[in-house]
C-alpha cells in the first residue's frame, strides 16, 4: 500500500489588521519564524484501586500564544514590539528651534527632528549672530558637533533646518490594542501548495530584548497572545483560528 508525502516546509507572509477593521490588511515583512504555543492546565484523578495510573483525567486548554520573529525593521513593526504609537511626522521647515549648549569640544547637540542634510541648515548663538560650519561645529546626521576652539558657548544655539520624511514611535503608551492576524503561506515541500491561517484576535505583548546595535542582521522577535473572539459563533466554528490547507 503507498503512502502520499505530506511532508511540509512553511513560508509565507504574516499580515495583520485592527481587530475593529479601521485600517486595511497589510504584510509585517519578513518573517523567519512563526509558530504557536499551547498551555494545557490538566487535573489527574489517580487511580487508588491498586495498580497505578489515573482513574480519570480532564484537559483543558488555558492559553495560546504565537511567536513571530520579524526582521524588518519598520516604525510599525517596532511599535507592535513596543506597545507604541506611530505618526508620520511633519516635513515643514523648522526656524530658530532653540537648543540648549554646554560649549564642549565634542559635544553633539541633537536637533528635534532628523535633517534632511541636503538642504539649508543655518546655526545661530544666542545672540543671533551665524555659526559657521567647520570653524564653529561639523554637521551629524541628527544635529551638530561642537569644535574645538568654536564660538558655540553655554548660551545655546538657534538652528534652522528641514526636517527628513520620518515616522515617530512612541513608546509604551498604547497597551489594549487588538489585532486580526493572517498568514497566506505556501508549502516548500510540496510544490508551493497554498495554505492559510486565520487568528481572529490576537495582543502583541512588549519584547524581552530588542537590539540596535551587532555584528549580524537584527531581529525583532514579537509574541502574540491569542484571545477567543466572541463573536465567531456556530457549531464546530473556532473562537481561536482557523487554519485552510489545500489538497
Amino acid at each position: 500500500m503507498s503512502t502520499i508525502d505530506r511532508s511540509f516546509i512553511g513560508a509565507g507572509s504574516i499580515h495583520i489588521q485592527p481587530y475593529d477593521k479601521t485600517a486595511p490588511l497589510l504584510p509585517i515583512g519578513n518573517v523567519s519564524e512563526f509558530n504557536f504555543s499551547f498551555e494545557e492546565d490538566r487535573k489527574e484523578l489517580k487511580n487508588h484501586l491498586g495498580g497505578g495510573g489515573n482513574r480519570n483525567v480532564i484537559s483543558r486548554v488555558s492559553g495560546i500564544t504565537a511567536n513571530l520573529v520579524a526582521h524588518d525593521f519598520t516604525a510599525s513593526n517596532i511599535s507592535l514590539a513596543l506597545r507604541g504609537s506611530v505618526t508620520e511626522a511633519s516635513t515643514t521647515a523648522v526656524t530658530d528651534e532653540e537648543l540648549a549648549t554646554y560649549g564642549v569640544a565634542g559635544e553633539l547637540i541633537p536637533f528635534q527632528r532628523l535633517p534632511d542634510l541636503k538642504k539649508t541648515i543655518t546655526v545661530k548663538n544666542s545672540q543671533d549672530a551665524a555659526l559657521i560650519q567647520g570653524d564653529d561645529y561639523q554637521l551629524m546626521k541628527s544635529g551638530i558637533q561642537v569644535i574645538e576652539g568654536g564660538s558655540i558657548d553655554n548660551k545655546g544655539v538657534k538652528v534652522s533646518y528641514t526636517p527628513l520624511k520620518s515616522n515617530m514611535v512612541q513608546a509604551l503608551v498604547e497597551s489594549g490594542r487588538e489585532f486580526t492576524l493572517f498568514m497566506e503561506g505556501l508549502n516548500d515541500a510540496q510544490e508551493g501548495l497554498p495554505f492559510n491561517i486565520r487568528v481572529h484576535r490576537v495582543k502583541f505583548s512588549p519584547v524581552q530584548n530588542l537590539g540596535f546595535i551587532s555584528d549580524d542582521f537584527a531581529s525583532i522577535p514579537l509574541q502574540v497572545d491569542v484571545l477567543a473572539d466572541t463573536s465567531i459563533s456556530g457549531g464546530g466554528l473556532s473562537a481561536f483560528m482557523q487554519l485552510e490547507l489545500a489538497g
